[in-house]
């Protein structure tokens, strides 16, 4: 179950993004399908996975991780 608070927070992302409002019962149904996609495929990242990364790119900047997670994503699209 979301908290109040979770719920107004998400509301207010989809109405940036999509410039409409959801209603209680599609940001609840919404967000728990994303919560539940984020849970099956989100995986951080290992420091030990860093590590390699950064040994096999010896030109990237330890403060460039952002790049280096960020790598072959495309950017996203303004809407």
């Amino acid at each position: 179950m979301l908290s109040k608070k979770a719920l107004d927070e998400f509301k207010q992302i989809w109405k940036e993004e999509f410039g409409e409002e959801p209603s209680d019962e599609v940001a609840v149904e919404s967000a728990t399908k994303l919560l539940t996609l984020m849970n099956a495929v989100y995986r951080p990242v290992k420091k030990e996975w860093m590590k390699e990364y950064l040994q096999k790119h010896p030109n990237q900047k330890v403060s460039d991780k952002k790049v280096a997670l960020t790598e072959g994503v495309p950017p996203k699209k303004k809407r």
